[in-house]
């Protein structure tokens, strides 16, 4: 089998940071000129993967902290009673480590909604490029259909991902596989060069 198609078949199976760079290599070796689509569609599925997976360990941490804070007022508690020999003072006590911890624990939640925030807009830039790229896709493969017939199942394509419904995970699958639908077109279109 050919070693560009070798490497797109393993970056279908598996769209990670290796397969991506055996990919891209592949390609270099196969001569693809530097004009050629496939660059920018590449550059950009490496920049969406890398973007989620950063994200991803990021709120997965801040999740697990936030978590963490959470028992850790528990913690606080109980040392706080143990500590007082006063009831005043053990409900001042109290009153002072649950605002102090609830706080850090506040703090921490915000953190996880700025990631999903960050994630929002990495799905929102990903959406964006796919819509022009499979725009211009479906334009060079069928050119006969009507702009308002292209918009209309372009539309219905990305619609999950502008639904407020859907999960930000779902969203990430479905810009990940349209990614790879639009790279295999790119790859193996025969101007590209790549796909003898």
């Amino acid at each position: 089998m050919d070693p560009v198609l070798q490497a797109l078949a393993a970056v279908q199976r598996s769209p990670g940071r290796d397969e991506l760079w055996r990919l891209r290599a592949e390609l270099l070796a196969a001569g693809v000129p530097g004009a050629s689509p496939v660059w920018e569609v590449l550059d950009r599925f490496r920049d969406f993967m890398d973007r989620l997976a950063t994200g991803t360990s990021s709120r997965e941490y801040s999740d697990l902290a936030s978590k963490l804070d959470i028992s850790a007022v528990g913690g606080v508690v109980l040392e706080h009673v143990f500590e007082a020999e006063d009831p005043k003072d053990l409900g001042r006590r109290l009153l002072a480590a649950v605002v102090s911890e609830g706080l850090m624990v506040l703090a921490t939640r915000q953190h996880v909604k700025a990631w999903e925030g960050a994630l929002a807009a990495v799905l929102r830039d990903a959406a964006w490029y796919l819509y022009g790229e499979l725009w211009r896709w479906t334009v060079e493969s069928k050119p006969d259909l009507p702009p308002a017939d292209r918009r209309k199942l372009l539309d219905e394509l990305l619609a999950p991902v502008h639904a407020e419904t859907t999960s930000g995970l779902h969203k990430a699958v479905l810009l990940g596989v349209l990614f790879q639908v639009v790279l295999i077109a790119r790859v193996t279109a025969p101007s590209s060069g790549a796909g003898r």
